[in-house]
């Protein structure tokens, strides 16, 4: 009796054995969540490192993550505003590579994706995945022209880059139309909604309060019962219902571009029962908070579903931070987490950015990697996660993530970074810890380009402009090396990846 009870205890330990290892050999799920203008300083974990107070807008979510996975210290997003980073999420390529390298900014132009460059989508499609996107599309390609848009559907957009299920914003929250798409058809927010020319106070941009920042008063089509402090919730109930519809079968790739914490700042009173409006000192920590909400939101649903323990978790911003909001400042709250620069600047507060990648039993937690990455390495990464050869004539700029996940190693992944601006000086070349900052042209003649500043990063993480070292003669030959170095990247179509 005793050498049965041995043996059926052996059986069970080793299939609890095979169910572990198969579970373990199971292609992961991939849920990348990217949020609008959020700068280090706006996360928890980064306000407490470097001041060593409690968070003036509270992110427990997003603090956990720093807890169970992989942050990096030296994360960029592919420029310093939206529009060509979301190009770049996408594609793996920095945006100077399409004929518009500022950005596609209306939704009835061509988003410059095909036929030269794929998407992270298509690539997971091929592999077998299921793909989703939720949130602020914000890159063209929705409309095939302005005179033929109607506004009750959306002739392309997230389907037409290798989606299979698609809830958008085609702007975001900040611009017309202001309504919702599933699957190219508008939602209808109440049984009584029609599509008209919204108010600037409908739409949260009237020139009342703080909302309008640098933006004049601003209306547009949109739902009747449009409500900007309701977008949160939606997009995050829906990427809630998607997880719940999965049923294993195939894993899925879930693409969530969060509307905060754009301007407007219209937070809503409360999320999911917590309270947002008037948790912070102003209505910019109001949003960061509900934005922690939505991913708090999306991660418990990984976890009733059963499927957190086997996916790739990954957060990221579009740029960096806004340091608008003058209550939040008072309080001691600094989007750029003491860097120089925010949204907008080619300084390091406007594309260093948070990057935290959570995989359990994969990524060691509670660890940190210094290798210098860009967004869009997110392609090269669900490529090698579904065991497909990148496509190097149409990706670039991304590289693979995963051996810097599974073994933490320091060795490089990118020979250089290109970084990129709204206004002068607007463009940057990083090699190592040395970066160039450049005044001029982006295409044309490169003659008329101008290094302007110098710095160690290692030394002078915060662009101390007393120590720039450009007009210093020790790096003359330093200096033309890397200028000559950008103006070839930018002319010749040369990757910036290490080749492997």
């Amino acid at each position: 009796m005793k050498k049965k009870i041995l043996n059926c205890t052996f059986l069970l330990l080793s299939l609890s054995f095979f169910v572990k290892v198969n579970a373990q050999k199971k292609s992961p799920n991939i849920v990348v969540i990217m949020a609008d203008d959020i700068g280090l300083g706006d996360i928890g974990y980064y306000h407490k490192q470097r001041t060593g107070k409690d968070a003036v807008a509270p992110t427990p979510n997003i603090d956990a993550l720093f807890g169970q996975g992989m942050r990096f210290s030296d994360a960029h997003s592919p420029a310093s505003l939206c529009a060509p980073t979301r190009f770049s999420m996408l594609t793996g390529n920095y945006s100077y590579r399409n004929s518009r390298p500022y950005g596609v900014w209306s939704p009835e132009s061509d988003a410059l994706i095909d036929p030269k460059f794929t998407t992270s989508a298509r690539i997971a499609k091929t592999g077998g995945y299921k793909t989703a996107f939720f949130g602020k599309w914000g890159l063209g390609g929705v409309w095939k022209s302005k005179k033929s848009a109607d506004y009750t559907k959306i002739e392309e957009g997230a389907l037409t880059y290798g989606f299979d299920y698609a809830v958008e914003l085609p702007q975001g929250i900040q611009n017309q139309p202001y309504a919702f798409y599933e699957n190219r058809n508008w939602v209808k927010l109440n049984a009584n909604s029609t599509m008209v020319d919204l108010t600037a106070d409908q739409t949260g941009y009237s020139s009342e309060g703080n909302n309008k920042d640098e933006h004049e008063d601003r209306g547009g089509i949109g739902d009747s019962f449009w409500d900007p402090r309701n977008a949160g919730k939606f997009l995050a109930d829906k990427a809630v219902s998607y997880i719940n519809k999965q049923n294993n079968a195939a894993p899925f790739f879930l693409y969530y571009c969060s509307q905060a914490v754009h301007v407007p700042h219209m937070p809503p009173t409360e999320f999911n029962g917590m309270k947002i409006a008037g948790a912070t000192p102003g209505r910019h920590g109001d949003m960061i908070h509900e934005l922690d909400a939505q991913v708090g939101l999306i991660i418990a649903a990984l976890k009733k579903a059963g499927v957190y323990e086997n996916t790739l978790f990954i957060f990221t911003s579009d740029n960096g931070g806004l340091n608008i909001d003058d209550a939040m400042k008072k309080a001691g709250h600094d989007s750029s987490n003491g860097l120089s620069g925010k949204k907008g600047s080619i300084n390091e507060g406007g594309h260093r950015v948070p990057f935290v990648a959570v995989w359990p039993g994969i990524i060691k937690p509670n660890t940190e990697s210094k290798v210098a990455i860009v967004g869009q390495d997110i392609v090269a990464t669900v490529a090698a996660l579904t065991n497909q050869k990148l496509d190097t004539s149409k990706v670039f700029d991304s590289a693979n993530l995963i051996p810097v996940f599974k073994n933490n190693t320091t060795e490089p992944v990118h020979q250089y970074l290109m970084h990129q601006s709204k206004v002068g000086p607007t463009y940057a070349i990083r090699d190592g810890q040395w970066k160039l900052i450049i005044k001029g042209v982006s295409s044309g003649d490169m003659s008329k380009n101008k290094a302007v500043a110098l710095y160690d990063l290692n030394a002078n993480l915060n662009e101390v402009e007393t120590e720039n070292l450009v007009a210093n003669p020790k790096y003359a030959n330093q200096i033309k090396e890397m200028l000559a170095n950008y103006e070839r990247l930018r002319t010749s179509g040369v990757a910036t990846t290490i080749k492997k």
